[in-house]
């Protein structure tokens, strides 16, 4: 039977690739977690702006809806994602390409915004005009 002695330098350099594997695992594997965070932030961010925009066009639409219009400003209550929403209904002037006046035109316009406590974020508005014959002018 024959014995054959590997010198130290091997045994270093087994030890230096092995090493050398764990730098390179590590590297990827913190590489691959920020990008899962990334990630995670993005659809968070996708989430609350597609709930703000629901929450905006729930708020114009029900204000759209009234049966008569005059000016006004209405809050409405949070909701249980910390939304709030507000609209103003205002009475505009406009005048055709005939330069007629148009009468019983109203401007809508609703904001919806998640807050934190201290800040509004994600601040998003929308705006339609309504005629409405049966408000006041």
């Amino acid at each position: 039977m024959k014995h054959t002695r590997t010198s130290s330098s091997a045994h270093g350099f087994a030890l230096f690739e092995i090493i050398l594997a764990l730098a390179l695992f590590s590297l990827v594997a913190v590489s691959m977690t920020r990008a899962i965070e990334q990630i995670a932030k993005a659809s968070t961010s996708a989430r609350q702006e597609a709930q703000v925009l629901r929450v905006l066009e729930s708020v114009l639409a029900e204000v759209a809806h009234q049966p008569e219009f005059k000016a006004a400003s209405i809050s409405f209550n949070p909701t249980a994602d910390h939304i709030d929403a507000s609209a103003t209904i205002e009475k505009v002037e406009l005048i055709n390409k005939d330069k007629v006046k148009l009468d019983h035109m109203f401007r809508i316009r609703a904001e919806a915004w998640i807050n934190d406590g201290r800040t509004r974020r994600m601040k998003r508005s929308m705006e339609t005009y309504v005629y409405s014959p049966h408000s006041p002018i």
